[in-house]
């Protein structure tokens, strides 16, 4: 009896070919873990024609407003800039009969050894994302090469969530103040903040009085707030070991002032 068989819904046995594919893209002895997804209309393969056809190895993230799978887009800003999965088989979006792309419902490779010169649409970004479920044939566990999970850019004021642990977020565009809100802390927390605007860049704590700034270990918010001294100016913000602390360190292109209050 096929393990696999049974996993996606066909009958075990002998008997005529359903569907089959060659799973070129994974490696090694490792435990390789599906489930079940929804896989949205809007999804497709950049690098094939048509690109309504998807190849397996194809690298796949969720939307975060629907749950479904769509293509990896790093520069997206609905879910689908973080790396979660990889297409374990080819899959035709587009219906033969209408001509109009249909929600396919498959399994997803989620976790397990991957070639990644195989991965379709795989990017420094992509690994880190992906790496603490997926073992890369050209890397050693664990490791990663990129510093943060998403880049997210605001032009209004936004409270910063959970999830969005590791982003690296900007202000480019903005015509007015931005704000951030920190989330309630906890440890663990990593988050960048790079002033691309000549508008004023606020990061401020959800408690208060738990940020280590320059001088000043009660600080409520920091800020690039100076005339002539806030466009590229950039600091990291992190939690401490006990989840009690901000602490924040300054990353800026060049002799950028920052405001704490």
């Amino acid at each position: 009896m096929s393990q696999i068989s049974s996993m996606f819904g066909h009958l075990p046995g002998m008997g005529t070919t359903v569907e089959t594919f060659e799973q070129a893209y994974t490696w090694g002895p490792y435990p390789r873990y599906w489930q079940g997804a929804y896989i949205d209309t809007d999804a497709a393969d950049p690098g094939n024609s048509p690109t309504w056809e998807l190849r397996p190895g194809l690298v796949m993230a969720k939307k975060t407003a629907t749950g479904t799978w769509t293509n990896y887009k790093p520069a997206a800003t609905d879910g689908s800039q973080v790396a979660q999965g990889v297409l374990p088989i080819a899959l035709r979006m587009q219906d033969v009969i209408t001509g109009v792309n249909t929600t396919k419902f498959y399994a997803m490779m989620v976790s397990g050894g991957i070639q990644a010169a195989k991965l379709l649409g795989l990017d420094n970004q992509a690994r880190t994302q992906l790496s603490p479920n997926f073992i890369f044939d050209d890397y050693l566990p664990g490791y990663t090469s990129y510093p943060y999970k998403s880049f997210q850019n605001k032009t209004t004021n936004y409270a910063i969530q959970p999830a969005d642990n590791l982003a690296n977020f900007s202000n480019l565009g903005a015509t007015a103040e931005v704000d951030f809100t920190l989330p309630p802390i906890a440890n663990g927390y990593f988050f960048a903040f790079s002033n691309q605007a000549n508008q004023i860049l606020k990061v401020i704590s959800f408690e208060g009085s738990n940020m280590i700034a320059f001088n000043n270990l009660t600080a409520t918010s920091v800020s690039f707030a100076g005339a002539g001294a806030m466009i590229g100016g950039g600091f990291n913000i992190y939690s401490n070991q006990a989840g009690t602390k901000w602490i924040v360190e300054g990353s800026s292109a060049g002799a950028n002032t920052v405001t704490v209050a």
